[in-house]
């Protein structure tokens, strides 16, 4: 894929996805939004800067790690183009 050609997430294959998304998970765990779409948050709280949106059905790998916030949501800290993020439970499941 040459840099002027954008996809979809669901339209790339293991290897660009992997590139895109900075590598596998460890455990080949996904976060995926299953509840509409979510915003990718610089820290696990719902007025954290946000630097990308998880459109429904579209997954990143889960790095293994949750937080709770003062509302008691959950967090899950994902891997999102290259950089990590956290994405509330509130709209995504951990698949795989």
């Amino acid at each position: 894929m040459n840099n002027n050609e954008i996809k979809n997430v669901n339209e790339l294959n293991t290897e660009e996805l992997e590139a895109v998304n900075g590598g596998k998970s460890g455990s080949g765990r996904r976060v995926k939004a299953v509840s509409g779409d979510t915003y990718v948050r610089k820290h696990p709280d719902r007025d954290a800067a946000e630097f990308g949106v998880l459109y429904q059905g579209d997954s990143a790998p889960y790095l293994e790690e949750k937080r709770w916030d003062d509302r008691d949501v959950v967090w899950y800290k994902v891997s999102f183009h290259g950089h990590n993020g956290w994405v509330s439970s509130k709209y995504t499941k951990i698949v795989g």
